[in-house]
């Protein structure tokens, strides 16, 4: 058995063009390494949009990869992320679930979704705004999912207590101890890092977005990202999948006792080797005078 696990595709973010088109060509090349790998099914952990109401082109873009997938009959199981909802309650995920492209799991965490080919039971929590999420996991009758046999999946998108980089402590986040045990995969999302861990309670993998988001995940992560794990026997092999479709280059200037003119020749001199590239600058320090 082999599925892929993406999270975080958040198609149809950034206002520049060229980085909007990189999200959802990240998230077809995702598709089509899916398909080249034989999966047997898909795992979307939340945000596969950047808003409720995605653009008309990105949302048709995103409906012929599903639909590519739901013709070589490989199913596509999938919960909402905190990007997902509009301030109604509303996601895109039942239009598509509608029109038979996905699975929202998360509607009823008690009811598995059973993956016909594989057996696999599927279930999870979706994320919400402002993590109300949170009190979701507080209320979950987590001996009654654990008591279901066979092999499991467990998705969310939340922020995970123990799991969380010093950079994001402040973060809301859930622990360890708020999941329900014996599942034997737990596909994360929402944190945009890319981590796995073999933890008390299972298995833990938090993807990465597909593409990064903003300007600190591009001099972070430098590309997206995403995992396909395959059962062998007892044993789960995972294999990280980077999503590098441009190359990104980050620079760092320190303007301290320079002037406009200095900082400007320096980074004109240094920054040579951009062309097809996504470059970052960051510029720091007091100058000596000037603006």
């Amino acid at each position: 058995m082999k599925f892929a696990h993406l999270a975080d595709c958040h198609i149809g973010g950034w206002r520049d063009p060229n980085l909007k088109e990189l999200t959802i060509e990240c998230f077809e090349k995702a598709i089509d390494i899916s398909i080249e790998n034989e999966v047997d099914f898909v795992l979307i952990a939340g945000d596969l949009f950047d808003t409720a109401l995605p653009n008309v082109d990105q949302l048709k873009r995103t409906t012929k990869a599903l639909q590519y997938l739901r013709e070589l009959d490989i199913p596509v199981y999938a919960i909402a992320g905190s990007h997902d909802y509009s301030p109604s309650g509303k996601t895109m995920l039942d239009v598509l679930e509608n029109a038979k492209l996905l699975k929202n799991v998360s509607k009823n965490p008690y009811k598995f979704t059973i993956d016909k080919k594989t057996g696999t039971k599927i279930t999870g929590l979706g994320g919400k705004r402002s993590s109300l999420e949170i009190n979701d996991f507080k209320e979950l009758d987590k001996p009654l999912l654990e008591s279901e046999p066979g092999f499991k999946i467990f998705m969310f998108h939340t922020a995970v207590e123990e799991l969380r980089p010093i950079d994001l402590e402040a973060m809301q986040a859930i622990s360890l101890n708020d999941f329900p045990k014996g599942f034997n995969y737990y596909a994360g999302g929402h944190v945009h890092i890319v981590l796995e861990k073999d933890a008390d309670i299972g298995k833990v993998i938090f993807p990465g977005p597909g593409f990064p988001n903003n300007f600190r995940e591009l001099e972070k992560l430098k590309k997206g990202s995403f995992y396909i794990v395959e059962k062998a026997g007892d044993t789960l092999l995972t294999n990280k999948i980077e999503l590098n479709l441009k190359e990104v280059l980050s620079y760092s200037f320190d303007a301290t006792n320079k002037t406009p003119d200095e900082i400007d020749s320096e980074i004109l001199t240094t920054i040579k080797d951009f062309h097809n590239k996504i470059v970052t600058i960051r510029i720091k320090g007091e100058l000596e005078s000037g603006k």
